[in-house]
């Protein structure tokens, strides 16, 4: 009798959680795809009347995504991988309604998982996905129904007490979140102003999960920062923070007033849409056989986690490549949450050293190796800086993970032979940390978040280009944009914009000093290798253009780079950018042209000539309008006048420049290439916490946090 294979997944989950535009049903949503794996255990017990399920059943398990197997010692494999997927994609209906669930399965002849199957297996996938019909096709907008507030479905009559009963008790009961009552005793699961309300069933639904979600988050974080922790403890603690999804709501969009929430949350000046995700971990799942052969020779060797990452169900040495998918779901699992929690702390650590209130942190996505996190505008670069710098770390320290890292990133050429480390086709290198790309989007309070995360998944994409350029090392980034201008809202439109305008994305790290090298400005005093960490440069140069010491930031030395001068040079850049490439000015333009013909450039001796000139109907020639020349100008004057100008471009010398990380062919000048990074310093300087660049700049070389936020916020764990 034949093993068979079974794929459920989540489709379209973007569109799920950002079809409404209210915070806490986003909160609600995501909490809802990863119930999936819980609908799987919960139906293949029923099935299997077991309450532990066999060790060979699971085969992949990460969120949205599940692979099961039926052997024929569980009974009739096809007809339990049919009951299941219909078990499943009901209980999605039920719990989930709006939730796209599908589900797929092959038979195998064969007695172990193997990757020609799983190919298989995906390949029937995506052939069902193409024939049939789109999950909103099968929810149709009946014209003699009432249409719901901010949605296409229609509306919906209020839940039922025995609704709220059910959902309540699956929290508790099954998956151990249990919902506090509020101080007049009621479940906040669903305000009287919602029942009152025209939402759609999907609306009410996530609106009434959302505390679950929220109070798992906190509860998650909490446990991860103090492992020892006893449940009193956690409960004060939670308490404590942003708990109430209606509070979190108005903090970052405006909406009707709610009678139930618990304590006010002061509204947000600015909102953070952070977007990472890991560089290459998508090609490795999608083959891992390719992966596993990679590795299978080092199998016996990757050391068990730490206690709390998932335990494996499957057995190494029976089904090693089985373990192997369930190893790398989980651990990358861990890791992926751990990088959570301990940026979430270090936001913490910065807000509270800066006597501001509880910093709002609200991840919407953490699945696999991408993380999608909302919080204060202000904190949005830190909290990517913080993550990048963590993950890595921990992906370095994970026996498993760094030797995958030479899979994601390795290049397959000759290289000399070291004998720490081998893998067959790759270059021989030793293990080191996976590496991502962050982006972040700034934007005003109550804009819409599925544009603003639009924008920084495009801000990701740019990192990427980056990050894994054709034949350099993989390196992590991050890529910011603060967005003024609401009426254009097409990603790639306004990241457009500012091509040619400034230096990021940048090129953060583990890798960044390889990457770098001599990439850096002509004048640098350090065209080799650096081993600083690069971040540190870049907060170095925000400090100098405020006019502080690059090394103390909270010592003042100087008055602050012009910023009426900067926005100048920042639109002479704009007019720049659009300019040909062939444009002689850029090379032959001295910045002055012939009084009688505007088209020809002044030499030399006939501006020297001009300057002993008195009067300027003596002159024989005038100030051009090229922008090249205005910028070289305006850049001549303030490093002649403007106070501290000088120490800005020594901080700026070691920096790099982005014209050359791109090997591009535009003849760059270092002047050009210091002015470019005008604008991500005045962003940086209005964008980031008031003590944040002294503190981040005073940690240890190695990344390392300060004495003073490890106490407050690490963890124990991670792997050996």
């Amino acid at each position: 009798m034949a093993t068979y294979l079974v794929m459920l997944q989540t489709n379209s989950n973007q569109p799920f959680i950002f079809s409404s535009p209210r915070l806490r049903e986003q909160i609600g949503a995501s909490f809802e795809i990863t119930l999936l794996s819980h609908w799987v255990e919960e139906e293949a017990k029923c099935l299997l009347k077991a309450e532990d399920l066999p060790n060979t059943f699971w085969v992949s398990d990460s969120s949205g995504k599940v692979i099961v197997r039926f052997t024929q010692d569980d009974g009739v494999p096809e007809a339990l991988a049919r009951t299941l997927i219909r078990e499943v994609t009901l209980r999605a209906l039920a719990d989930a309604p709006g939730l796209d669930v599908t589900g797929v399965f092959i038979p195998t002849d064969q007695e172990r998982v193997v990757a020609t199957d799983l190919d298989r297996l995906d390949r029937e996938f995506s052939a069902y996905s193409l024939n049939r019909r789109p999950a909103l096709a099968r929810f149709p907008q009946f014209p003699f129904l009432k249409r719901a507030d901010e949605s296409a479905f229609p509306a919906s009559a209020a839940l039922s007490d025995e609704e709220l009963d059910r959902i309540c008790k699956y929290a508790s009961c099954s998956l151990m979140v249990p919902i506090l009552s509020d101080d007049n005793g009621q479940i906040p699961t669903q305000t009287e102003k919602d029942k009152d309300r025209s939402l759609s069933l999907p609306s009410r639904v996530k609106r009434a999960w959302s505390r679950s979600a929220r109070r798992l988050q906190l509860r998650e974080v909490t446990k991860r920062q103090n492992p020892t922790m006893s449940d009193e403890a956690v409960a004060d603690r939670i308490a404590s923070l942003n708990e109430d999804p209606f509070q979190l709501e108005k903090a970052f969009q405006q909406t009707p007033d709610e009678d139930d929430a618990a304590k006010t949350i002061p509204e947000l000046a600015s909102v953070g849409v952070i977007h990472i995700d890991g560089n290459g971990v998508g090609a490795i799942m999608r083959d891992l056989g390719t992966a596993y052969e990679t590795v299978k020779t080092h199998i016996g060797s990757f050391e068990s986690t730490a206690d709390e990452c998932k335990p494996n169900p499957c057995e190494r040495d029976k089904d090693p490549f089985q373990w192997f998918i369930m190893e790398v779901n989980y651990r990358l699992d861990r890791v992926v949450k751990e990088a959570v929690t301990r940026s979430w702390a270090h936001v913490e650590y910065l807000a509270k050293k800066d006597d501001v209130d509880l910093v709002p942190v609200v991840p919407v996505i953490v699945g696999g190796d991408d993380v999608t996190v909302y919080t204060d505008g202000r904190y949005a670069i830190p909290f990517a800086e913080a993550y990048i710098r963590h993950y890595e770390e921990l992906t370095k320290d994970d026996s498993l993970l760094s030797v995958l890292a030479i899979v994601a990133g390795g290049k397959q050429t000759d290289a000399p032979e070291r004998d720490c480390f081998r893998l067959e086709g790759y270059i021989v290198q030793e293990p080191g940390p996976l590496t991502a790309s962050a982006g972040a989007a700034i934007v005003g309070r109550n804009f819409p978040f599925h544009i603003a995360y639009d924008l920084a998944e495009g801000l990701v994409s740019r990192g990427k280009k980056l990050g894994k350029k054709p034949g350099a090392s993989p390196c992590s980034t991050i890529d910011f944009h603060v967005l003024r201008d609401a009426t254009v809202l097409d990603p790639e439109d306004t990241l457009d914009e500012y091509e040619g305008r400034t230096q990021r994305p940048f090129l953060v790290g583990h890798y960044a000093p390889e990457r770098i090298g001599d990439a850096t400005t002509a004048s640098s005093p350090e065209p080799t290798p650096q081993s600083q960490d690069q971040w540190k440069r870049i907060l170095q140069a925000v400090a100098a253009f405020d006019g502080k010491d690059p090394n103390s930031p909270s010592v003042a030395r100087s008055d602050p780079f012009p910023r009426a001068r900067a926005n100048r040079i920042v639109k002479l850049l704009a007019e720049y950018a659009k300019a040909p490439e062939h444009d002689e000015a850029r090379s032959k333009c001295l910045g002055y042209v012939l009084r009688k013909d505007d088209s020809k450039f002044a030499s030399r001796e006939e501006i020297d000539e001009d300057a002993q000139q008195k009067k300027d109907e003596d002159k024989k020639t005038k100030r051009c309008k090229h922008a090249i020349c205005a910028i070289r100008l305006e850049w001549k004057d303030a490093l002649e006048n403007a106070q501290g100008a000088q120490d800005l471009v020594k901080v700026l010398g070691p920096l790099p420049s982005q014209a050359r990380l791109a090997d591009s062919v535009e003849p760059t000048e270092d002047c050009v290439e210091q002015v470019r990074w005008l604008l991500d310093l005045i962003d940086l300087s209005e964008n980031l916490p008031d003590g944040y660049a002294a503190r981040r700049i005073a940690q240890d070389a190695d990344g390392q946090s300060t004495s003073d936020e490890a106490s407050g916020a690490t963890t124990a764990g991670g792997a050996k």
